[in-house]
């Protein structure tokens, strides 16, 4: 990979710029603070709860079995029967948008996410590549004051496909107007955001935030690292 070669950086959003893990925690806990009967149980417990019903059901939802109401829906159901509680579709609804308002307000980038963007805005093409729901991709954006910088947004559920089929990325580079080669991608999944990049042609820069053991050459901890690369 060389700099020169370089004229567009694709940004993952979620625990890339966005700290969606945090805003998620913070979430959760002031949500279990609505209902006594969560009173007994602690904090990181009850967080841990919602983030593993979270992961399997989203995985659900990304193979295309379910909707993204639906994804709502059986996230907050299967909270409260985790905790031996019965609601219907109706009731989980009307939770999860309690939920829901508590989580925007909670959206905040990564501490050195703008000091990056400010310095890559001049040089090189921005995109974001995200999965997810569009109508609330969207509004994270702009909430987050990123529609600042990027103009070219791509999100699965607006084009069909997910990361990390290829089909996303090629995409995004022919709603660009750019090859492959000439693009890198940033991303805190490897398999999702780098292993994608890499079958479609794109090079990856890992934001291995965690410090998963890995070989792969082109990782950092931080986004201000990217000064390595760009």
């Amino acid at each position: 990979m060389k700099k020169e070669e370089i004229n567009v950086v694709l940004f993952d959003l979620d625990d890339t710029l966005v700290n969606s893990k945090k805003a998620e925690y913070n979430a959760i806990c002031e949500f279990k603070k609505l209902y006594s009967e969560f009173n007994k149980i602690e904090d990181v417990d009850f967080a841990k709860t919602w983030s593993k019903i979270t992961m399997e059901i989203y995985e659900k939802y990304h193979n295309g079995i379910i909707s993204f109401e639906e994804l709502r829906i059986e996230r907050m159901k299967g909270l409260f029967n985790n905790y031996s509680m019965d609601i219907s579709d109706e009731d989980a609804k009307m939770k999860f948008k309690d939920y829901q308002n508590i989580y925007e307000k909670n959206w905040v980038l990564f501490d050195d996410a703008k000091e990056v963007l400010e310095n890559l805005k001049d040089r090189y093409k921005l995109v974001i590549l995200s999965n997810g729901d569009g109508k609330q991709q969207r509004k994270k954006i702009e909430y987050t004051g990123l529609n600042k910088y990027f103009s070219d947004i791509v999100i699965s559920s607006e084009v069909g496909y997910s990361k990390p089929e290829k089909e996303i990325f090629e995409i995004a580079c022919k709603m660009i107007n750019s090859k492959p080669e000439n693009c890198i991608m940033v991303g805190d999944k490897y398999k999702v955001d780098i292993e994608g990049s890499l079958k479609a042609g794109i090079h990856g820069i890992w934001v291995n935030r965690k410090k998963e053991q890995s070989s792969y050459k082109y990782q950092i901890k931080e986004l201000n690292e990217l000064t390595k690369y760009l």
